[in-house]
């Protein structure tokens, strides 16, 4: 399996694109569509669907241009249409533009949600707590968390968040024992190992 990041969007978002053969998902359109749409056919890439860690703008800014042009389902989880609904003021009120449509989404994600791609799978887990539906995403040793973990940080939850769902979620994050590589919503990928060593905010959350 192959992993692309575009970074995207007025924030710096990390958009990834997984692959394998021609078959591909998005992951967080946060922006500059046509940069995604150009790598798309530059790789000959089928998306099968785009999926979202959460609703905040700055990881679906994309979606719904996305749609019309390569036509396939959005995926995200029923406890951010809550973050949904406020999508189109928030955008005017915080970066100043029209978003355009708020994205609707087709289905919704919850824990164990599978996407194949090619002989690999993506198991969706929820990680609440930078809002009421974040969730992440498993496949291999591979974890793309968007706004849950950062290098060494978290994500805030005063946008529509919660500080116990979130120290919930660490904790669960904390138990398990394989080394993930994290591949977070802005900036440097990093490690499970790494974040756990290294992280103030694990060491805080017992």
């Amino acid at each position: 399996m192959e992993i692309e990041r575009l970074i995207v969007g007025p924030l710096g978002t990390n958009c990834y694109i997984l692959s394998e053969g021609n078959d591909s998902l998005v992951i967080d359109p946060g922006g500059d569509d046509h940069i995604i749409l150009e790598y798309l056919e530059k790789k000959r890439l089928v998306p099968k669907a785009i999926i979202a860690t959460h609703g905040h703008f700055d990881h679906v800014l994309s979606v719904h241009s996305l749609k019309s042009v390569i036509n396939v389902p959005f995926y995200l989880h029923k406890r951010e249409e809550k973050i949904l609904a406020g999508y189109s003021e928030f955008v005017k009120n915080y970066i100043g533009i029209d978003p355009g449509p708020t994205p609707v989404p087709d289905q919704y994600l919850s824990k164990g949600t599978e996407f194949k791609l090619g002989d690999s799978t993506l198991i969706v887990i929820e990680t609440p707590g930078h809002t009421p539906g974040s969730c992440s995403f498993i496949v291999g040793n591979s974890m793309f968390v968007g706004d849950f973990v950062f290098n060494g940080s978290i994500g805030r939850t005063d946008f529509g968040g919660s500080h116990s769902e979130m120290s919930a979620s660490i904790r669960m994050l904390k138990k398990m024992e394989s080394n993930l590589d994290i591949y977070p919503g802005h900036g440097d990928f990093t490690s499970l190992d790494n974040e756990k060593i290294n992280n103030p905010f694990f060491k805080e959350i017992f």
